[in-house]
Order: C-alpha cells, then sequence, then structure tokens
C-alpha cells in the first residue's frame, strides 16, 4: 500500500467523504497531489465502496483489511525498502541507541512495517506514529549505522 493509499484509507475512516472531489481536496491539504483517475484506482484498489449511514448520508467506506495491508515484497532482498525510501525516507537521525526517521504524513507505519519484517541486524523494534518512527536499536553506534544506510538508500534513486 502507497503512502497515498494509506492516507486515502486513515481520511475515509475519519470522517464522511460522499465524493471523489471532496477526498482529493482532504489529500490536497496533506501536500498529496493526484487526478480524478488516479484516485479512482487507487479507491478501486483499496476496496472501496459507498454506503448508506443510518442517516441517510453516503459516504466512502474501506475494508478493514486494507488499513494492515503493507504489501510488503521478499523483505529478506532489501529491495523493499530501497524502492521506499527515496519516497518515504525525509530525515534520519541518532540518538543514543534509537533511531528516529521521519516520513510524510501518513507513511510512517507503512515504512516502519517494511524495516519491522526485514532482516536488519540490531533492530530490537519500531513505534511508528503517522510521521516520525522510533527504532529501537541494541547499541549507538548500530543506529547511526542504521540511519546511514537508510539515508545512503533514500539518496541513491533520486539521483538516477
Amino acid at each position: 500500500m502507497t503512502a497515498r493509499r494509506a492516507r486515502i484509507t486513515a481520511i475515509i475512516a475519519a470522517r464522511p467523504i460522499s465524493s471523489q472531489d471532496e477526498l482529493r481536496r482532504a489529500l490536497a491539504e496533506e501536500g498529496f497531489a493526484v487526478t480524478q483517475a488516479t484516485l479512482s484506482r487507487d479507491l478501486d484498489a483499496l476496496g472501496a465502496g459507498k454506503q448508506v449511514a443510518e442517516d441517510g448520508t453516503v459516504a466512502y467506506v474501506v475494508g478493514a483489511d486494507a488499513a494492515f495491508d503493507t504489501s510488503v515484497p521478499n523483505p529478506a532482498t532489501g529491495a523493499a525498502l530501497a524502492r521506499l525510501a527515496p519516497d518515504l525516507l525525509l530525515r534520519a537521525e541518532a540518538a543514543g541507541n534509537i533511531a528516529v526517521l521521519h516520513t510524510p504524513p501518513g507513511a510512517a507505519q507503512f515504512f516502519a512495517g517494511h524495516l519491522d519484517r526485514g532482516a536488519h541486524d540490531g533492530i530490537v523494534g519500531t513505534v511508528a506514529g503517522d510521521d516520525t518512527i522510533i527504532i529501537v536499536v541494541r547499541t549507538p553506534h548500530q543506529a547511526e549505522d542504521l540511519c546511514r544506510a537508510l539515508l545512503s538508500l533514500a539518496e541513491q534513486r533520486s539521483q538516477l
């Protein structure tokens, strides 16, 4: 699931959204510029549909499993992080045995899921909010190495 689709799921879950235009405006407020065609494809991919509420209003709903689908493509290869880091990693900083990563709004849990499922030496665990990930590792050296490695991945694709 892309960060945009994660935000679509979160927005639909947070408040009634009755039209694609209303959803597009909500995404734009969060920095996601999207066309109606892309939004339509995203809603289809998420399995979103309209449902009539008890009060008679019509709003989009997304299946419960969509919010948790992280679509992890073989984490052992590191391909997922190499593909995601350029788009999702904004900053990384070590603070003792903790690495703090910053992502666009709505992307932290998605990115942290890939870190959790990967074969990364030293990672004890991750905690993700909306746009920040805290990664606990065993030593300060491992935190610095992790930040350097992730920033390197993020910079590689941006130079292409």
